[in-house]
């Protein structure tokens, strides 16, 4: 503290402590935090000039731009400027879906509920890691039937058809 003047010390506590408690009380009336003013702004001058340049157009648009710039940030994770981009364009495709905020933090409640249910692999840095899924049971196709009266290339065909059968049945071994 003793590197700050008087007056600094007194809007540093002002900034600090008071905000943080205004925000703590305002947290509690209204049940969430406060989106912080200038992203809003932010956020409602990029819904303008979107509309503005791009016109009338729907969010797939905006989504398959956003697969192209998630690959540019990957390729440079510490660039803040790739992360506007997305988070641009994140905005502008839920703002055409019609999609509100509130839909996608009940949306988020229920998808993280779903992801912690779920088994995944081990992390490996760089790379997605898909949760793992359950293996459907085998289909297996009805034994073919064979007769007298089959010609010998329709026997041979069932028995190589029921051959494939049971190696499916006995997983592959003989």
């Amino acid at each position: 503290m003793g590197l700050l003047k008087k007056n600094e010390r007194a809007e540093h506590c002002t900034s600090t402590v008071l905000g943080s408690l205004l925000e703590s009380e305002i947290t509690r009336l209204v049940g969430k935090e406060q989106p912080a003013p200038e992203r809003n702004r932010i956020r409602r001058e990029h819904a303008e000039w979107s509309d503005k340049t791009f016109g009338d157009v729907g969010p797939v648009g905006p989504l398959k731009h956003l697969s192209k710039e998630a690959l540019e940030a990957a390729a440079d994770p510490s660039d803040p400027l790739e992360w506007a981009d997305m988070q641009f364009l994140l905005w502008d495709a839920q703002r055409r879906a019609g999609v509100t905020d509130e839909q996608i933090t009940m949306a988020m409640v229920e998808k993280l509920a779903i992801n912690k249910a779920r088994q995944w692999p081990e992390p490996k840095d760089g790379e997605p890691r898909l949760h793992i899924k359950e293996q459907p049971a085998p289909v297996v196709p009805d034994e073919m039937a064979t007769s007298d009266d089959m010609n010998l290339y329709q026997k041979s065909f069932a028995q190589g058809y029921n051959a494939c059968r049971n190696a499916m049945l006995n997983g592959g071994k003989s």
